[in-house]
């Protein structure tokens, strides 16, 4: 074989090797996630409405929830990702969102986010403990803990806290089953926490 028949094979075969890692790389013919939004349901009532200003942090959580992709929890405790889904943006700026849409549609207005110009009074801090899929016992539960802290902005003290959980039956595994039940346990650890944080501050 000459130099040049050699080089030339050589080149080829580079080509090949580069397009084989960006295929890999881009996911190209991969089928697209689909995503999903995690949506308010109906406002619970609220006994009493403060005048104090409440600013809703992003939830803090461990770096499995911190992501687009919606845990799976298997037997044995080992943690998997629904496959081709993904939630519309990271999971703790998603309950974010919806906690702050949750006070608003209670009608409590002073509400906001740290980047809100408005002069806080309370801190509200969310840790995301689970926002999962349990197969781990068999039938799969959405199951969705949140722990949260009442933080007064001025003396820096713990005003309150509590953990709110709930578990909710999926239909099945399918996509719009696992993210219905999700959602409707969300909406009701929500419920809960604008009660109670009404009733605290």
């Amino acid at each position: 074989m000459s130099a040049k028949i050699g080089r030339r094979v050589f080149l080829s075969a580079t080509a090949i090797g580069l397009t084989s890692v960006l295929t890999g790389c881009l996911g190209l013919g991969a089928t697209a996630p689909v995503t999903y939004d995690l949506t308010p349901g109906a406002p619970a009532p609220v006994p009493r409405r403060s005048g104090r200003t409440i600013v809703v942090r992003e939830p803090s959580t461990i770096a499995t929830y911190d992501s687009q992709r919606i845990v799976v929890r298997q037997p044995g405790g080992v943690l998997s990702y629904l496959s081709e889904s993904q939630w519309s943006d990271t999971l703790p700026l998603l309950v974010q969102t919806r906690m702050l849409h949750a006070f608003r549609d209670a009608g409590i207005t002073n509400i906001g986010k740290p980047t809100d110009p408005i002069a806080l009074d309370v801190i509200l801090s969310t840790d995301i403990r689970a926002f999962e899929l349990d197969t781990s016992s068999g039938a799969p539960l959405a199951r969705v803990a949140l722990a949260i802290q009442l933080v007064n902005d001025r003396s820096r003290t713990v005003v309150a806290s509590q953990t709110f959980s709930a578990d909710v039956p999926s239909a099945s595994l399918q996509q719009p089953a696992v993210v219905a039940a999700l959602n409707a346990a969300l909406d009701a650890l929500l419920n809960q926490i604008v009660g109670w944080t009404a009733s605290v501050v």
